[in-house]
């Protein structure tokens, strides 16, 4: 799957329709090289118990989501940070839109953290479009700024802009579009970009192929992907399908592409219309959560509730977790706080601007079922993945 470059990527974390569509929802009535995290012990009398246990793909998969139940600590990216020393200077925040509820918290996020540290924080909304976005950054080089920080802006839409940046010796730093890879330039963030801040998909798909599988009880899966061209598709199916290749009666029947400007017209009647094609299916996995609130209503058309289950990722956004919690056609939504992507984001630029390495950019995910957000209160999000990110900054920073 290419990145689509013609239209500009919209990340789809939380739209502010969001709540809206979830009402609705609620009265209707598409390789891997991860591997398994558990290793058989080769030695001494608990070797062959191991074995089994590793074997057993319903015992490897709640063993998965348990690690990822509670709420996520904070662990330092990297060493301290001066940042008295950047007091006084400038970041400016290139959003793709601010329509996207997950772009607009992990700008405010930065924000924050500029505040705390004293770095003045300027926003410059690219409006979705991918010539008003390169006249953002391109601002943000001719006001000299310290670092530039791209929400939800993929390098392969703007690629001359992050050349240009790049030559200015201004550091440019991706939050959401890629799959953080601490080992490669750029981070898996793309040619030219300092770092970045993002969870891993991979780790998403995982968990989305390890819900199917526990909630299956070891029973055949049948599941259909949808997807859209993206950075984080790919990486969703790919921790999928890593899971998948471990259990002998686990199956992708399907991949589909539905844009993002679709998917409230075609997205309902996509699903019904699988489920009528495929007796057999039983999961259906969308790379986004937003797709979930659509997928789950194709589910109710088809009369599928209680036979057909959806899977998703993202978790960002009080609508999709509302829908986890009401079940029981949307199963689970594990994500991650996107506040803290924006934390982590001027960490990164605080990194950058000091003339350090890159941190790690990768921000932890959370799990979330029913079983944990059961009588949660959606209304602030930091009921559902705490703030321990920002005492921990602050000390690497050399606040408190």
């Amino acid at each position: 799957m290419t990145f689509l470059r013609k239209m500009p990527f919209a990340v789809t974390a939380g739209l502010s329709v969001l709540a809206m569509l979830a009402s609705a929802c609620g009265s209707s009535s598409s390789s891997s090289s991860a591997t398994t995290t558990q290793a058989a012990n080769t030695s001494g009398t608990k070797a062959s118990t191991t074995t089994a246990a590793s074997a057993n793909p319903v015992s490897l998969a709640k063993t998965e989501i348990a690690k990822y139940m509670g709420e996520p600590n904070f662990t330092a990216p990297g060493p301290p940070v001066d940042a008295a020393k950047l007091k006084g200077k400038s970041v400016m925040i290139v959003e793709h839109d601010t329509v996207s509820d997950a772009l607009v918290e992990i700008a405010k996020g930065i924000q924050a953290a500029g505040h705390a540290v004293g770095v003045n924080v300027e926003t410059y909304n690219g409006q979705a479009t991918v010539s008003t976005i390169e006249q953002g950054i391109q601002q943000g080089i001719n006001q000299k700024v310290g670092a530039i920080i791209l929400d939800g802006v993929a390098t392969s839409l703007v690629p001359s802009s992050v050349k240009a940046a790049d030559a200015a010796n201004i550091p440019v730093i991706g939050v959401l579009t890629g799959q953080p890879d601490s080992s490669v330039a750029g981070q898996g963030f793309g040619q030219g970009m300092y770092g970045g801040s993002a969870p891993s998909f991979v780790e998403a798909g995982r968990l989305m192929a390890d819900t199917a599988i526990v909630n299956s009880d070891g029973g055949p899966i049948n599941a259909a992907i949808i997807t859209f061209d993206n950075p984080m598709g790919p990486s969703i199916a790919k921790g999928i399908q890593s899971v998948f290749s471990s259990c002998s009666n686990c199956k992708i029947l399907t991949t589909q592409d539905i844009e993002p400007q679709n998917w409230p017209t075609k997205t309902a009647g996509a699903v019904s219309s699988l489920i009528l094609a495929n007796p057999s299916l039983n999961y259906i996995f969308p790379v986004a959560d937003t797709i979930g609130i659509f997928a789950s209503a194709g589910v109710s058309q088809a009369g599928a509730s209680g036979k057909v289950f959806v899977v998703s990722s993202d978790g960002s956004s009080s609508g999709t977790l509302g829908l986890v919690q009401k079940g029981p056609v949307f199963s689970a939504d594990p994500g991650f706080s996107a506040p803290w992507l924006g934390w982590e984001a001027m960490d990164q630029a605080l990194r950058a601007m000091s003339g350090m390495k890159p941190g790690n950019p990768e921000v932890p995910i959370r799990y979330l079922d029913k079983s944990n957000l059961t009588g949660v209160s959606l209304t602030d999000l930091t009921n559902v993945f705490g703030n321990p990110y920002v005492a921990g900054y602050k000390k690497l920073w050399g606040l408190g």
